[in-house]
């Protein structure tokens, strides 16, 4: 089946927002808007998922319904917009209708992917589901706005959940893995005039650093992709791994560990060996402890801090 795509116009001087994979979470989704002091002179694009993995699906579905009446917002279908038995008639309506793409002058928005084939004769199925887009893309003409797959996934050295750009491909990833990753934040991608910026928000308890740390490893970080790793030994809640693909070996607490499907051991947040620099008296995002090492976030990048 054929995406469906849609086009828009943007004047110019027109500030475009993009933000992708709200998942349910509409307390954060309205932190953001009032963040970037989002109005309707505003062209907001949402790229997909905006329920069903959350606690606020309802709301956040009624709110975004009320924000499209807005001929200046564009809502586009992810892989997560299934219809619900809770829903009403006219929210199965709204989300069975929603376009695919979206495209403008200077940019494609689209949930997950697109093929090199023409935006009119892209399959929907890769619009909303493939994965891992930027690393298998080639390049494009214009920028291409997507989520769907958290943008920590194309950090293999330090994890961050700011948006991905790959210039060279002129693909950018906006998915900062909200609700979906112990880590995650909602992100705005904002453009106006060629120009890019961001911002985002989280919902962490926040943590004064007792003392100042150097910044130190950020040789490997480990993504879904690359996740499978060996256990070589144990010390209480701590866990020394070796990660299979690059044969790094990294000490990290016992809940970075998990097992898919299969039982294969494989490392998720956390697994770095990535120290973020630290200033005396700062505050950062707590995402958590054990014991003397904290899991932090600062702009939108995660490490480790010995307390």
């Amino acid at each position: 089946m054929y995406a469906k795509l849609v086009t828009a116009h943007v004047p110019v001087g027109a500030r475009v927002i993009a933000i992708s994979d709200i998942h349910g979470s509409c307390d954060l989704f309205r932190a953001l808007l009032e963040k970037i002091g989002y109005s309707e002179s505003d062209i907001l694009v949402l790229v997909g998922d905006l329920c069903n993995k959350g606690n606020q699906n309802r709301e956040t579905l009624e709110f975004v319904m009320t924000l499209a009446l807005s001929e200046n917002c564009y809502v586009l279908r992810g892989n997560g917009d299934r219809l619900q038995d809770w829903m009403t008639p006219t929210q199965r309506a709204f989300l069975e209708n929603l376009p695919h793409i979206l495209e403008t002058e200077d940019y494609v928005f689209v949930h997950a992917a697109l093929s090199d084939a023409p935006l009119d004769r892209q399959d929907a199925y890769t619009c909303v589901k493939l994965y891992n887009f930027i690393e298998k893309a080639g390049c494009f003409d214009k920028w291409i706005v997507t989520g769907h797959w958290p943008v920590v996934n194309y950090c293999h050295r330090i994890p961050s959940q700011n948006p991905f750009f790959d210039r060279r491909k002129k693909i950018v990833g906006i998915d900062g893995g909200c609700t979906v990753r112990w880590d995650g934040q909602l992100n705005a991608l904002l453009m106006q005039d060629g120009q890019f910026g961001f911002a985002y928000v989280d919902d962490y308890a926040r943590y004064t650093a007792p003392h100042a740390q150097a910044a130190a490893g950020g040789n490997v970080h480990v993504t879904f992709d690359d996740r499978f790793v060996e256990l070589l030994s144990s010390d209480g809640e701590l866990r020394t791994i070796r990660h299979k693909k690059t044969g790094s070996i990294l000490t990290v607490p016992d809940w970075v560990l998990y097992r898919d499907e299969e039982g294969a051991l494989c490392a998720g947040t956390g697994a770095t060996d990535y120290c973020l620099p630290v200033s005396e008296g700062e505050v950062l995002a707590l995402i958590r402890r054990t014991g003397n090492r904290l899991f932090l976030k600062r702009d939108g990048v995660c490490g480790w801090y010995l307390e």
